[in-house]
């Protein structure tokens, strides 16, 4: 026999639909103006409801940010992970698709994407970003790149001995220490150079000319994957 939860009782799934009410109504604020016009009494006004009852779920607007960026992590993460299923399907194809849905995601949810990786309070100099659900992405990543990379004859390292060691290092803290730093470059250099264009795009910057900003990305992969394979 399986232990169920305690069914919660009325006040615990009135809080609950509160809870998730602050969720989207905040979402719905950002989608709109952006992350700057959040503020616990235009949530609350959009709510109908007092600052001091929306106070009881967050301390802070600092708190509501920090956990609205926690759940868009999971919602892209979510959107990777899934676009990139099927164990028959070559690694390099599920390579694209999990590219693809970081971009469509990014595209569909652009103030959201700005949120992500905007400066925050409590962001100190040279402190270390929190792990996030996309770290778990990344790792998905790396094992298609690893995958892609067992099935040719290349060298495991950069040849900077210097930057192999930052790298191993990377992957320990992708909790993928047996990684190899060619592998680790390739992941590396996909999303940055993924995350580089589609933040272009987003500005507008493609808009009205003739580049495509996902023939570039294209390339980007296979510019990784080729250093990643090469003799």
């Amino acid at each position: 026999m399986t232990d169920q939860p305690p069914a919660m009782n009325r006040r615990e799934r009135l809080r609950a639909q509160t809870f998730r009410e602050i969720e989207d109504s905040s979402f719905a604020i950002i989608d709109a103006e952006g992350v700057h016009a959040l503020s616990i009494a235009a949530l609350a006004r959009s709510m109908a409801m007092s600052a001091p009852a929306v106070y009881r779920y967050f301390p802070s607007r600092d708190a509501l940010i920090a956990h609205l960026v926690t759940l868009s992590y999971q919602q892209l993460a979510t959107a990777m992970s899934q676009a990139s299923e099927g164990a028959r399907r070559a690694p390099r194809t599920r390579v694209r698709l999990l590219v693809a849905a970081y971009r469509d995601w990014a595209l569909r949810h652009r103030r959201r994407y700005g949120m992500l990786f905007a400066e925050r309070a409590g962001d100190g100099p040279g402190q270390a970003p929190a792990q996030t659900p996309l770290d778990q992405a990344m790792g998905l990543l790396v094992d298609l790149l690893v995958a892609i990379q067992d099935t040719a004859p290349a060298g495991g390292t950069t040849g900077d001995r210097t930057l192999d060691g930052q790298l191993r290092q990377w992957a320990q803290a992708q909790a993928r220490p047996a990684t190899a730093p060619r592998a680790a470059t390739a992941a590396i250099v996909i999303w940055t150079r993924v995350h580089g264009i589609v933040s272009l795009e987003l500005t507008g910057i493609f808009d009205n000319r003739t580049i495509e900003a996902q023939r570039l990305i294209d390339l980007e992969i296979d510019n990784a994957i080729h250093f990643l394979t090469a003799t």
